[in-house]
């Protein structure tokens, strides 16, 4: 059970940090803080590439 957890978290975890940054950058747009916009940028990029290595690990890595 602890490794189906673990494997389901590291699953989703690009998703949460895309949706999150996005979610950060936005407020940070709407209250002019750009420290708050670059951090939701990073935390995009952190999503998109974890998702790609997730992918790679997990195939071949032929698209």
């Amino acid at each position: 059970m602890r490794r189906l957890i673990a494997f389901v978290v590291t699953l989703i975890m690009p998703l949460i940090l895309i949706g999150g940054g996005g979610t950060v950058a936005g407020w940070g747009l709407t209250n002019d803080w750009d420290i708050m916009v670059w951090i939701g940028l990073g935390m995009i990029a952190a999503g998109v590439l974890w998702g790609l290595f997730l992918f790679f690990w997990a195939s071949d890595g032929a698209l």
